[in-house]
């Protein structure tokens, strides 16, 4: 039953993610995490951040790793396979319609009536994650220094993230 529900779930999260890795989170976590609550919001950070660490989309090792963590190997790859089934399916068919019709003005209008929307999803999916990942006065502290020094200095973004991780580590461990 497990592996219907995480079919069930995760094709739909697949038809209604437009624009990509970041804007496929917040479908993912008001499936996984709000109606069927198969994990928390921080369980749910974790799996992101190993996404994010991980070579591939970002969306679908998210997927991938819920369907792990609920159903085993077999729930991973049940999880990767319907996410992507619906998104394959319509670029094959938005393709060979695109091909055919670039030039109608209808078609154009609602390719730029879509930014918007695609820029909202994102937005949503960071405010969520900003919500829980900055937690404490001290690590909101800890962020905004961080930003200033990267704007204000030539810093590597790579040793300015090693850094605040070192000093998170230190202060909260």
């Amino acid at each position: 039953m497990i592996y219907l529900k995480l079919f069930l779930a995760f094709i739909q999260i697949g038809a209604i993610s437009f624009g990509g890795g970041y804007s496929i989170l917040k479908a993912i976590i008001h499936y996984v995490v709000d109606i069927n609550k198969w994990l928390t919001l921080e369980q749910f950070n974790e799996i992101v951040a190993i996404s994010q660490s991980t070579p591939g989309p970002i969306g679908i090792n998210a997927a991938t790793f819920v369907g792990y963590k609920v159903g085993g190997i077999f729930g991973s790859l049940i999880a990767t396979f319907s996410v992507i089934l619906v998104p394959v399916l319509s670029s094959l068919f938005l393709y060979f319609f695109y091909q055919r019709h670039s030039e109608n003005k209808v078609v154009q209008t609602v390719i730029s009536k879509l930014k918007p929307v695609v820029l909202a999803m994102i937005a949503s999916a960071a405010f969520s994650f900003l919500r829980t990942s900055l937690g404490s006065p001290l690590a909101i502290i800890i962020n905004v220094v961080a930003i200033a020094v990267l704007l204000k200095t030539k810093i590597d973004a790579v040793t300015l993230l090693l850094l605040s991780g070192i000093l998170g580590y230190i202060v909260f461990r």
